[in-house]
């Protein structure tokens, strides 16, 4: 697929991630600090939040909302529902999103039977309120191979876990072989993804400049500033056209960076800079269908 001067290179999944300050259940120089959760004020936040992607984007955007050992329901019941059904009229998406962590000590990740009931859990909530969640999302970008076969059984067929390159076994999140753009996972996703069967799962990356995992790699929006943002934007507009191939990746933003003005701006000024650089805002559903009608094209 060649590309004139026009043509839109990057598509990209907003995907905000509904959650409270302070969470470090990893880092030991906050003492593992996880602060109880706010949710009144996230309620607050991500109202605030979709009314701006419903112009930023035109409502093209997926919400994440924190289930895990420090907070299972608090996101997931009462009024937070009612604003994830006002999200959904504007155009947005759900997410599962599982935080199994256990603070200084270590992860649940890989127990079936846990991660089956809390996963179904999940979505029952949200089913029950009207939303059918479209992904999963794993905290810390954790994806155990054991999620291949709960997700299918579930028939939720995308995952947003994926940071490419990442390698940190004591979180799960193992991503040393995935793809720097969306790709159906494979049977064995810990190991070269060339020449492996594939699950039904789409993997969408976050955006990555390719030369590794850390903050400045990617498109973690709070933890960057608008230059480094810039210069991974460019990274991804530029292997796409060095490939001929578009590519399609997610961008990570926080409902609790709303209180935090700097960041805010800051995710506004990016979300502006994308369709003026060869970029498009599209849905889980649109990222999946241009993925495999991009696959159809490249084999014909």
């Amino acid at each position: 697929m060649a590309f004139g001067p026009d043509d839109n290179r990057v598509y990209i999944v907003p995907l905000i991630d509904v959650n409270w300050l302070v969470y470090a259940p990893f880092d030991p120089g906050r003492n593992f600090r996880v602060d109880p959760p706010n949710v009144p004020q996230s309620i607050l936040d991500t109202r605030q939040l979709i009314g701006e992607m419903q112009s930023m984007t035109d409502g093209k955007f997926i919400l994440t909302p924190h289930s895990g050992t420090y907070c299972r329901t608090g996101y997931y019941e009462g009024e937070m529902l009612e604003v994830y059904r006002e999200a959904v009229k504007m155009g947005g998406e759900l997410s599962v999103h599982l935080h199994e962590e256990i603070k200084g000590e270590g992860t649940r990740y890989d127990e079936p039977e846990h991660m089956a009931e809390v996963f179904r859990d999940c979505q029952r909530r949200l089913e029950d309120a009207g939303i059918i969640p479209v992904a999963y999302r794993g905290g810390h970008n954790a994806y155990h191979p054991l999620m291949n076969a709960l997700m299918e059984e579930q028939e939720v067929l995308v995952d947003y876990s994926c940071c490419p390159g990442m390698n940190k076994p004591d979180r799960e999140a193992i991503w040393t072989y995935a793809s720097l753009s969306a790709d159906y996972i494979p049977e064995k996703l810990r190991e070269p993804w060339g020449g492996q069967a594939r699950t039904r799962i789409l993997e969408i990356p976050i955006g990555s400049d390719g030369e590794g995992a850390a903050y400045k790699n990617i498109l973690h929006v709070e933890m960057s500033e608008l230059d480094n943002l810039e210069r991974v934007w460019a990274a991804l507009v530029a292997r796409a056209e060095r490939e001929e191939r578009s590519q399609i990746v997610h961008c990570l933003f926080h409902t609790a960076s709303v209180g935090v003005p700097e960041w805010l701006e800051r995710y506004r000024r990016f979300l502006d800079m994308v369709p003026k650089r060869h970029g498009q805002f599209v849905t889980t559903a649109e990222a999946r269908a241009l993925h495999d009608r991009f696959v159809l094209e490249a084999t014909a």
